[in-house]
């Protein structure tokens, strides 16, 4: 199944070890969706290693994306389907393909993404979803609680979200008045992936910001 909007899915690090994560690939695989990869173990063991060592903010950055890039290969190795990609221009081609984030830490940080941990693969996702022109950011969590939204509000405020842990501190930056919506949804989504890129609102949780209702409701 092809969108004619095109998503980046962010799949979060905490579904490494998730049974869930062959169906998300699997559901991902026949959509032309760009996934980004959290960081997974491979970032815990970066902030083992800063916490063991104190090494520098600089230096702990790079290494989560690198961690990034780890858990995004071993995502294209599970699903040969996928295509790998690093070079933004190059996630813009394989019309027809999911392709999944290889992020490069120089080119990041030639962007000018700052070096904190309040930038997690959530912020970076939402900054890929600004530079591809995506027009939807699906954020996969580990929350039991988001899959059956049903009877619940179908959107929350971001501040909502990061003060429960939902997105890091710096996401409402990197996504909110954007050209692009940020959902989230649970693990068990990929059952619904497809209806859901059709039709998001019936199946995900949309990511709002509180000026902007405000602006909304005072026209």
């Amino acid at each position: 199944m092809l969108s004619l909007r095109m998503w980046v899915v962010k799949l979060g690090g905490s579904l490494a070890d998730s049974p869930h994560l062959p169906h998300w690939l699997e559901a991902i695989s026949q959509t032309d969706a760009v996934i980004v990869p959290g960081g997974g173990p491979f970032a815990d063991a970066v902030r083992e290693a800063q916490q063991r060592w104190q090494f520098d903010e600089q230096t702990a950055h790079q290494m989560a994306i690198l961690a990034m890039w780890q858990y995004g290969r071993m995502l294209a190795g599970l699903c040969p389907k996928l295509v790998a990609a690093t070079a933004l221009k190059d996630l813009r081609q394989h019309k027809g393909r999911a392709k999944v984030w290889l992020p490069n830490p120089e080119a990041l940080d030639a962007a000018g993404i700052p070096a904190s941990w309040d930038i997690t693969s959530d912020s970076l996702a939402a900054w890929l979803a600004g530079q591809i022109q995506a027009q939807h950011l699906l954020l996969v969590k580990s929350v039991a609680g988001l899959d059956e939204p049903a009877g619940q509000a179908r959107e929350i405020y971001v501040t909502q979200a990061a003060a429960a842990g939902w997105v890091d501190p710096a996401f409402s930056h990197y996504a909110m008045n954007q050209s692009f919506q940020s959902w989230l949804c649970g693990p068990r989504a990929y059952a619904k992936l497809l209806r859901g890129l059709d039709v998001p609102a019936h199946f995900f949780t949309l990511l709002t910001d509180v000026t902007r209702v405000v602006r909304l409701d005072s026209q």
